[in-house]
């Protein structure tokens, strides 16, 4: 498995390029099954898993539910050493996405009740998991600073924030001696969507102008969705488009990705599945892709993409730059 460092005075871990998202992870009472993952993906060399505050609390009795199984299972393994803990705060109430959550009470209360969830005493990497340009970054940064101070969080990032506003942030909190933001997560894939694709304004995706930021900059990506919710794979085998959730990914542009997958994939002898995270594995700044999935062998396939790095003609090949 290949890494990326992030460090800082303080802190140092090496970040796999593949990292398991647990926001599957709806039930109280499916521990054997997430657990089952848990464990595959340590044994197949992962140390990276990401969770949120506000994963599953869209759902009936939903909330807490994937941190909570995280914690049992670190719990139960013994293992905290042993695995770096991402997870997100500040996310707004699900009925009221209009309205931001970041103020310092609202951010202390769920990294709290993150912790007491994931059974430990430090998130490795804190996103805040949405962004309000109303309020100034002067307001923000000295709150997640005071959570580094503190030794509950090692490293801070942004979630769906713009490039110009962790620009500002980190201008900010390295003028005034504070922890800047280390890493930001948005969606990012082979397959080009827009927020309002997704469905989601309070999202960010990757487009030209940030993805020439994040190169300037080095600046690390982890990327959610980076198989655009298997929509290569699931068409690769001959699914309907029409029939599936993952249909809002169709495009001209994406149906001739697409076919260069598929050619990719029989090339190299490689699946759909780690073409596409492969093709975020070789970027020129460091992603880590956030990958979840529902069936154990999923899993399994989706790890071999832990070392693959296309080189420059296979990766235009992909892009339709020819």
């Amino acid at each position: 498995m290949i890494h990326f460092k992030l460090q800082s005075d303080a802190y140092s871990i090496n970040v796999p390029l593949l990292t398991f998202g647990t926001a599957s992870f709806e039930r109280h009472d499916n521990d054997s099954e997430y657990f089952s993952f848990l464990d595959k993906y340590l044994e197949l060399g992962g140390s990276c898993i990401d969770s949120a505050r506000c994963y599953c609390s869209w759902l009936e009795d939903g909330e807490s539910s994937s941190e909570g199984a995280i914690g049992r299972w670190i719990s139960s393994r013994g293992n905290r050493d042993k695995i770096i803990l991402s997870t997100k705060g500040g996310h707004p109430n699900h009925d009221t996405m209009d309205v931001s959550r970041l103020s310092r009470d609202e951010l202390e209360y769920d990294l709290n009740q993150s912790l007491k969830a994931l059974q430990t005493d430090y998130i490795d990497i804190y996103f805040l998991h949405r962004d309000d340009e109303a309020i100034p970054v002067e307001e923000i940064m000295p709150i997640l600073n005071d959570f580094v101070k503190s030794g509950k969080v090692h490293f801070i990032g942004a979630s769906n924030w713009t490039t110009e506003r962790i620009e500002k942030a980190n201008k900010f909190a390295k003028e005034n001696g504070m922890e800047p933001f280390r890493v930001s997560q948005i969606y990012y894939s082979l397959a080009h969507s827009t927020k309002e694709d997704l469905g989601d304004p309070t999202t960010e995706s990757m487009d030209s102008k940030s993805y020439s930021w994040y190169k300037k900059n080095n600046f690390p990506v982890m990327a959610f969705s980076p198989q655009a919710k298997g929509f290569f794979s699931k068409v690769a085998e001959g699914k309907s488009i029409t029939d599936l959730l993952e249909s809002q990914f169709v495009s001209t542009a994406n149906l001739a990705k697409l076919s260069r997958v598929i050619e990719l994939s029989k090339e190299t002898g490689t699946t759909p599945a780690t073409v596409v995270l492969g093709y975020l594995n070789s970027q020129p700044f460091p992603v880590s892709s956030v990958f979840s999935v529902t069936k154990l062998w999923q899993l399994e396939e989706d790890m071999t993409a832990g070392d693959t790095i296309f080189d420059e003609k296979q990766l235009a090949f992909l892009e339709n730059n020819f």
